[in-house]
């Protein structure tokens, strides 16, 4: 079986959330992977990362068909630049193109299995 799903998130949105509820927010959404690679980036830079995260999580949730709690779902990056995305609630094989300006990110899922 094969799903798809597909999210968009504004920038901005994820940069105001970080800004009201600090650390905690990020901790409650992302891994410490995940923080520390969209930490890593020039200022500017940092909000697009997690946004475009945010939006590969919530992708996997619309491809699966039901809501996970989003920290079980990772994204990273190969050495290639390629994201990679796991969840512990799927099988099959995921794979996720990402993109993003410094207003909007965008992630594509595929998820290949049961």
């Amino acid at each position: 079986m094969t799903r798809v799903g597909i999210d968009i998130v504004d920038v901005e949105r994820i940069k105001r959330l970080h800004e009201r509820h600090g650390d905690r927010f990020l901790r409650r959404v992302f891994t410490a992977t995940e923080i520390e690679y969209a930490l890593s980036a020039r200022e500017d830079r940092r909000y697009e990362r997690l946004a475009a995260r945010f939006a590969a999580k919530e992708a996997v949730i619309k491809a699966l068909g039901y809501a996970v709690p989003l920290r079980t779902i990772e994204v990273q990056n190969a050495a290639s630049g390629r994201p990679l995305v796991r969840c512990k609630f799927v099988d099959g094989k995921i794979e996720a193109s990402l993109s993003h300006t410094d207003r909007l990110a965008i992630a594509y899922v595929l998820i290949e299995g049961d």
